[in-house]
């Protein structure tokens, strides 16, 4: 009877009492044992005194200080090593004590937690106990509900990203102790870059004045023809990403670039040369004067009339690309990551050619156009775009402040590939009239002037490496180098068709002089040629 009466006082003590008076084992000199509470076992050691200043009682403070986690091992010289653990649940369903057999000494026995088996029992190690306590700095469990002092064997506390197998824990590239844990990034970029130019078939030639310029015969000379174009371009790049876990796991990427206008130009006139003019391969063999096959149209010339002949080439490239990003592999210093999104291209040329002349005092008006002066231009304008998916990977590798960053990517889709070609003339009669009219010598209408489009399947592979220092803990400065290559891209070179009908030029021959035959010529050629851009880049980028 007196047994049952003091396992009911101590019954009623667990719940009654606060909680540091329910949790605290008594210490004694036999051997360390388990002894029961209502919750998990709680390892009792016989070492420090229940005075000892080392040990704090466990338990809950309620509406309390927030108090941290601490295991120390009784003896140890120096301060106890903070240890953070995670209590149980809440929700966890308080497990009912044995009632303690009739006739016996022995201490009630715990029942497990569901779900979890209770540990089977081990002999202490060697050495002195470990005891963990543990502290609500919240106060949000509710009053009765006990928070074990040692966490049963087979319990781990759970740890983010366990579920993908392909993240890991953040290291060198986690948190940033911001908020946003480091998940957006903003960058900007000067762009220092060299395109491929575009090939152009003989546009001026100059001669003796009885060669009258035709290439392949005399002395004449080529003196725009092949590769055109200023190669070198200033521009800009801007982009940013965001990751959507703390872990950096998975997120998107965007990127944006520009390549300003570019013009490159080239003249010549007369003088300093002798003769000037424009070549084409002449397709009608039933004209007078003008001999089928190579043939050129004489800009201005010595005792006819002085003149000049300029080209312009303007070129501009934009792109876009916008990116899921997806960790494949990372450690504490390196990381490797897959892409997978959409990109899309601009490509703009336009080359014009420009002739004029203006006759000399006592020219014999039977040469040529029977004008006193006048300005005929020609102009090929070529658009590519080009829409598609991309995959690649962007790998990087950290050393202290240093960094190295790769990024290589390929994109497979369509080029939506166009040509508008123009042409005009505006002639003045020694009269005073001024006539104008469609068409120049190598746009001519009814033959090629239009606007003229076709869509071709295209790659677009990208790779890029830049050399980063970490400014500070947000920025980074970095310099590197990239190229960008287009595998269909039409160029004005390649709409020109040199094969032309001279009876369809407009005031190339008087009027009634020839019939045009078939087929027509010129037309649009529209062949394109593989394009790529390369360069260095100079930029920054903030991470938050």
């Amino acid at each position: 009877m007196r047994r049952i009466l003091l396992g009911g006082l101590g019954l009623a003590f667990g719940v009654w009492t606060p909680n540091a008076l329910a949790q605290q084992p008594a210490f004694t000199n036999a051997q360390p044992t388990r002894a029961a509470k209502l919750g998990k076992p709680s390892v009792v050691a016989d070492s420090p005194s229940p005075s000892d200043p080392a040990v704090t009682p466990a338990g809950l403070f309620r509406n309390g200080p927030a108090q941290q986690v601490v295991t120390y091992a009784p003896g140890n010289l120096g301060p106890p090593t903070p240890v953070i653990t995670q209590p149980p649940s809440v929700s966890t369903p308080i497990p009912t004590p044995m009632p303690m057999p009739m006739g016996t000494d022995a201490p009630p026995m715990a029942q497990p937690l569901p779900g979890i088996p209770l540990p089977s029992p081990r002999p202490m190690p060697d050495g002195p106990p470990m005891v963990t306590e543990s502290r609500d700095p919240t106060g949000r469990i509710p009053t009765g509900v006990l928070v074990p002092s040692v966490m049963p064997d087979d319990i781990a506390c759970p740890q983010p990203c366990l579920e993908d197998p392909l993240c890991t824990l953040p290291t060198a590239f986690g948190r940033q102790g911001s908020w946003g844990n480091g998940r957006n990034w903003l960058s900007a970029e000067l762009l220092l870059w060299w395109n491929r130019s575009s090939q152009v078939p003989p546009l001026v030639t100059t001669s003796s004045p009885q060669f009258n310029g035709i290439p392949g015969q005399g002395d004449t000379q080529v003196l725009l023809g092949g590769s055109f174009g200023n190669t070198f371009h200033v521009g800009g790049r801007v982009g940013g990403g965001h990751w959507f876990d703390d872990n950096q796991c998975q997120g998107f990427d965007w990127r944006v670039f520009w390549l300003s206008p570019t013009t490159t130009s080239y003249t010549a006139t007369v003088p300093p040369y002798t003769l000037l003019a424009r070549p084409f391969f002449n397709t009608d063999p039933n004209i007078a004067n003008v001999p089928f096959g190579q043939s050129a149209e004489v800009v201005a010339g010595p005792g006819v009339a002085n003149g000049f002949v300029k080209v312009t080439m303007k070129d501009t490239l934009w792109g876009a690309e916008a990116n899921y990003r997806s960790s494949l592999w990372r450690n504490e210093t390196a990381r490797l990551d897959f892409l997978l999104g959409y990109r899309y291209l601009d490509l703009q040329d336009t080359l014009t050619i420009v002739e004029g002349f203006n006759r000399v005092p006592g020219s014999d008006f039977n040469i040529g156009t029977p004008a006193q002066s006048g300005i005929i231009a020609d102009q090929f304008r070529t658009t590519n775009q080009f829409h598609g998916g991309q995959i690649g990977l962007v790998g990087t590798i950290q050393r202290g402040r240093w960094s190295l960053n790769a990024r290589s990517s390929i994109a497979f889709g369509t080029v939506f590939q166009s040509a508008d070609i123009s042409g005009a003339q505006s002639l003045m009669f020694p009269n005073g009239t001024v006539q104008t009219s469609p068409g120049g010598l190598l746009a001519v209408p009814g033959a090629n002037i239009g606007h003229w489009t076709q869509s071709r399947f295209a790659v677009v592979p990208e790779v890029g490496l830049n050399f980063g220092y970490q400014l500070t803990s947000r920025l980074q400065l970095f310099v590197g180098y990239n190229f960008l290559y287009l595998s269909s891209a039409l160029r004005p070179g390649g709409v020109i068709d040199p094969n032309v009908d001279a009876a369809r030029v407009p005031n190339l021959l008087p009027a009634g002089a020839a019939t045009p035959v078939t087929p027509v010529h010129p037309v649009p050629l529209m062949n394109p040629t593989g394009y790529f851009i390369q360069g260095i880049n100079f930029g920054l980028v903030y991470r938050w």
